[in-house]
């Protein structure tokens, strides 16, 4: 099993994205705020809000990965699944939630998706696994 190594780089990195992830977290109130009174209309507050949580979160996720693994391929796949995530995660939920009367357990399951980086917390063991299978055929 193969060890992480990381470069003084890699570890700035590493603590300035989870420290992002962290801030990201703890001021979410403050941005629905000033969101809210930029916008009078709470629709477009409350997309806006979601959207900057999720990229942000993934954004951070991205520079984890990167701080971990230093390839790009692993950082271009974590940008593919992102977009991914935006288009099946994200807009279902901002579509199901406000465009539907359905408030069932599908909109709190999406919800933990769109404001958590849950797609991009799977990926680092997958990557991690796949580095050490790849490094057992060889």
């Amino acid at each position: 099993m193969k060890k992480l190594s990381l470069k003084p780089f890699q570890i700035v990195v590493l603590i300035l994205a989870t420290t992002g992830l962290l801030v990201v977290y703890l001021f979410q109130k403050h941005l629905d705020h000033f969101l809210g009174t930029y916008f009078t209309d709470h629709y477009w507050s409350f997309v806006l809000t979601k959207s900057i949580r999720f990229i942000l979160n993934d954004l951070l996720m991205i520079a984890i990965i990167y701080a971990l693994f230093a390839k790009r391929k692993y950082v271009v796949f974590a940008f593919y699944i992102q977009l991914a995530g935006v288009v099946c995660i994200l807009l279902p939920y901002l579509i199901i939630k406000y465009h539907t009367s359905y408030n069932g357990p599908l909109v709190s399951y999406l919800h933990r998706l769109v404001v958590n980086p849950l797609l991009m917390l799977l990926l680092i063991p997958a990557i991690f696994y796949q580095e050490n299978n790849t490094k057992l055929k060889s």
